[in-house]
């Protein structure tokens, strides 16, 4: 369940996220979700952030650019999104490992 974001009408996929980096997500995400509304150090933080977790594919600038970026909702969005692509990583093994048991392997 490969993530994927258009930056700069390119087109970027996900790399495989380290336990490490997934770890530091949670404590952003952790600090974020205390507070009832976003500051602009929560924005800057979930903008390198998601630039991270691509890999550093792309710069900040490159992600915040009015015409070819995201704006400030697809970047809450895309953070929130780290979580999800997580989730459905998890529930694809999950699948494959009850077809393997049904399957006697």
């Amino acid at each position: 369940m490969q993530r994927e974001i258009i930056v700069s009408n390119k087109e970027y996929t996900m790399p495989k996220m380290s336990i490490d980096t997934y770890m530091e997500y949670l404590e952003l995400s952790e600090q974020i979700d205390k507070k009832t509304r976003y500051t602009k150090q929560d924005i800057e933080a979930m903008t390198l952030f998601v630039c991270k977790v691509y890999g550093d594919q792309f710069t900040v600038d490159e992600l915040k650019d009015v015409e070819k970026g995201l704006d400030a909702a697809g970047i809450i969005m895309e953070f929130q999104f780290i979580d999800v692509s997580v989730g459905e990583e998890l529930a694809h093994r999950m699948e494959k490992i009850q077809k393997n048991f049904q399957n006697g392997k």
